[in-house]
């Protein structure tokens, strides 16, 4: 699908980070875009951005975690646009810590918001979507859906279980004019290393360390609006996450031993 002056679409989590920079990339192609995140102020100062990149900002005050609050977001982007074409699931959080250490939330709260905020996402918007086609879905998931680390249950798992949604929707709405796309970069520098109280530095596992170079926020945005238009389901970057990702899905005795004799 081609990303085109007026084009109308939702990205949740534009706040910050990758969803405000694919909000970004978006305007500057002179696309609609309904900013989603629970804090109204920095939607509104990105909405004035956009206008100035040449694309139009709607602030939409939702927390992907509440099923109503969702259902508005959608209908109320589908007011203001006329309907709706792209939708670039984005929202999430990160809450790490060895399993038996974990908080008795630790877990619910991260597939709530992570994985079901998603789903919530996705569903509601879905109806808009095949009136509107050819249109698109973008789930901006993690390389953790595909390699788990220590410390990283819930969020691994709230990711490999969106990653597996994802698929299958794929399958069910291919041949209806949806494309779906599933994005799953390694560490991003955005706000999200902060919020989760993360240091790439050393928190991560050692082979993440010595071989995976940490991204930017735009160079993330940029592939995941080429997945959109080359119709691309699983996008895996940067390179060498996406050769470990392989190595692990292809010997994974080798791949577990790898782990855990650098992790």
């Amino acid at each position: 699908m081609k990303i085109t002056p007026g084009l109308p679409c939702l990205v949740t989590g534009a706040s910050s980070g990758i969803g405000m920079e694919i909000a970004r990339q978006l305007a500057r192609r002179g696309a609609r875009v309904a900013l989603v995140a629970r804090g109204r102020e920095p939607l509104e100062a990105l909405a004035a951005e956009l206008a100035q990149l040449g694309g139009e900002g709607l602030v939409v005050t939702a927390d992907v975690g509440e099923e109503e609050q969702v259902a508005a977001a959608v209908q109320q982007t589908v007011d203001a646009f006329g309907g709706l074409r792209l939708v670039v699931a984005n929202a999430g959080l990160g809450l790490y810590a060895p399993v038996e250490e974990q908080p008795a939330d630790h877990a619910e709260t991260t597939i709530r918001v992570n994985y079901l905020g998603l789903t919530r996402t996705v569903r509601h918007a879905l109806p808009h979507l095949l009136a509107a086609a050819p249109s698109h879905i973008v789930g901006m998931t993690s390389s953790a859906g595909l390699i788990p680390h220590k410390g990283g249950s819930a969020y691994c798992a709230s990711k490999a279980a969106s990653n597996q949604y994802l698929a299958a929707l794929r399958l069910e709405v291919f041949d209806r004019g949806v494309g779906v796309s599933w994005i799953c970069p390694g560490v991003v520098q955005t706000p999200f290393l902060d919020k989760a109280d993360l240091d790439p530095s050393h928190d991560l596992p050692k082979l993440a360390r010595w071989l995976v170079r940490t991204l930017n926020a735009d160079e993330v945005a940029s592939k995941a609006l080429r997945a959109v238009e080359r119709n691309q389901s699983l996008v895996t970057l940067p390179p060498m996450m996406r050769l470990l990702a392989w190595t692990r899905r292809l010997t994974p005795r080798f791949g577990d031993w790898l782990q855990r004799v650098t992790g």
